[in-house]
């Protein structure tokens, strides 16, 4: 198990191995949280949220609430309203 150390302005040094694991390159970002059992959990953002929709594809219908309620609906085997 890798030590994490925690600097004095609060930084944590994550060590090589780790950091090649999961393929983090210095400005990668993190995701933060406290588990049920105290525990810290880091989970490496890999895409930033407009990365994944910068090349998608334009669209070029729109369809009411009705309608997409009904589209719902009728895919789940629902009635037709």
């Amino acid at each position: 198990m890798a030590t994490i150390t925690l600097t004095s302005k609060g930084q944590l040094t994550i060590p090589r191995q780790l950091r090649e694991a999961l393929g983090l390159a210095p400005g990668a970002r993190l995701q933060a949280s406290i588990d049920r059992n105290g525990r810290l959990v880091l989970v490496p953002f890999k895409y930033e949220p407009e990365d994944l929709f910068r090349n998608r594809p334009q669209v070029d219908r729109v369809l009411s609430i009705h309608d997409m309620d009904r589209a719902i609906a009728l895919a789940v085997g629902g009635e037709d309203t």
